[in-house]
């Protein structure tokens, strides 16, 4: 009996008050949209920056500890390691261009794509195809296209220079090449000078740390300069949308609150008749925290789509992509609303309550 006089009155409270329902349930809808914006953004901004900072290329060199080489297995055991974000092995050799010294650089061009080069033309695609330092490029005057002849330890080899990379560093000035090309060239086999690791920013001291402990025999060192630059700005990035996120929480709860308290109050009245007729102040408070859930889940909802869809904007402006989602998303966006509404209700509510219903009544 108590169960159906509870729904007639929940459903009688809704459809008379259906515009403050819709004004409670809209800042609500803004309060989590914001909110899981900002978490969304937070979330996705330091992957999405760490992907763009890979075109800077590797911040730990692994080199042999002893002799000038290692396995190539060594390469795989490092990409092997958490936090590796590619691990790409490097063979060193040099050639004669005519009367020309220059270096050779042996690599895995498919690990390259990962490590985020920029080429000038086409990526090498069959055996006998190169790349050209812009260097090279500009001293040589090497032609997209253009035949090179390399003498190396076996002998001369004909190339196609396929394009050309500029990086500001030593690939600018040699001839970059698949690594089973390097190796007939220098005559050796499976072996690597180096291993050039990108790490995640954050947690490099940890990985270079790993990386000697399963290895042993190998020299690790970093790229100190631009290992800190890329911690520090990925730090100072989250801290900002971190301290952007507690602000909107605090400003939306705010707000919230303010709305809640004044449709409450506003119904003190009602309150006061239902504590004339019987009602218990646990019942009276069940009552209003079934709507306001109701509210919190109406703008939790519409806040999460609301949330992902302006954080996807962002991110689509700012990196030309989309943020991937996080799976606990949703969940966090219902839980925020209904937290945020069943809050902003309990205070007023409580504070009615300890009027005595004739007071109330009689508007005193």
């Amino acid at each position: 009996m108590k169960r159906r006089w509870f729904l007639y009155f929940f459903k009688r409270s809704l459809s008379q008050r259906k515009g403050r329902v819709a004004i409670a349930s809209l800042a609500v809808v803004l309060a989590v949209s914001i909110i899981t914006s900002m978490i969304s953004i937070t979330s996705g901004v330091r992957e999405k920056l760490g992907s763009e900072l890979k075109a800077y290329g590797s911040n730990i060199i692994v080199s042999p500890g002893r002799g000038s080489s290692f396995p190539f297995e060594t390469a795989e055991a490092i990409r092997r390691i958490d936090d590796v974000e590619y691990a790409v092995g490097q063979v060193f050799t040099t050639a004669r261009l005519g009367k020309e010294s220059i270096e050779i650089i042996g690599l895995d061009i498919a690990k390259l794509r990962e490590a985020g080069w920029r080429v000038s033309g086409e990526w090498p695609q069959k055996e006998g195809e190169v790349l050209a330092g812009a260097n090279l490029k500009a001293a040589l005057k090497i032609k997209p296209d253009e035949i090179v002849s390399l003498e190396g330890g076996r002998g001369r080899t004909d190339f196609r220079v396929s394009g050309f990379v500029e990086r500001g560093g030593a690939e600018d000035n040699a001839v970059i090449m698949p690594m089973a090309s390097a190796w007939r060239l220098a005559g050796v086999n499976g072996v690597l000078n180096a291993v050039l690791v990108r790490g995640r920013a954050g947690g490099l001291d940890n990985l270079v740390s790993e990386i000697k402990r399963g290895l042993p025999e190998v020299s690790v060192k970093t790229f100190r300069q631009v290992a800190s630059a890329e911690e520090s700005l990925l730090s100072k990035m989250q801290l900002l949308m971190s301290l952007v996120t507690i602000v909107v929480l605090f400003a939306a709860a705010i707000s919230v609150a303010s709305t809640m308290g004044a449709n409450i109050l506003e119904r003190r009245e009602e309150i006061g008749l239902m504590k004339a007729i019987g009602a218990t102040g646990s019942g009276i408070r069940i009552f209003y925290l079934a709507e306001a859930l109701l509210v919190g889940f109406i703008g939790g909802t519409a806040g999460f789509i609301l949330g992902v869809a302006s954080a996807q904007a962002v991110s689509r402006g700012a990196f030309g992509s989309f943020i991937p989602a996080q799976w606990y998303l949703p969940l966090a966006s219902l839980i925020i609303g209904l937290v945020i509404s069943a809050g902003a209700s309990y205070f007023p509510v409580r504070d009615v309550l300890k009027y005595n219903p004739a007071v109330i009544l009689r508007e005193e």
